[in-house]
């Protein structure tokens, strides 16, 4: 008797995992980008055109660390020298 086969389940490839695994993490930073810029404007008061310039800079930073130009060892590094501590509570 052949064994059944789950109608559902989908086959992916390793170029389907990939390509999930670069968009959970495009998600990610856009929704980090997005509390960030919604804390400065909200919460400090932060002018407008100063949040869209480091919406722009954010922007490039994420870009240059999808394509592997910039590591995330590099930017903690950098965070790191400045006294910079990033903590979820």
């Amino acid at each position: 008797m052949p064994k059944k086969v789950n109608p559902r389940k989908i086959p992916c490839t390793g170029a389907d995992v990939k390509r999930a695994y670069i968009e959970g993490i495009e998600i990610g930073i856009r929704q980090a980008i997005k509390c960030t810029l919604y804390i400065l404007l909200d919460k400090h008061q932060a002018p407008v055109e100063d949040v869209r310039q480091l919406s722009d800079e954010l922007s490039w930073l994420a870009q240059r660390i999808n394509e592997g130009r910039i590591s995330w060892g590099f930017v903690d590094e950098v965070l790191h020298e400045n006294h910079v501590e990033v903590r979820l509570k």
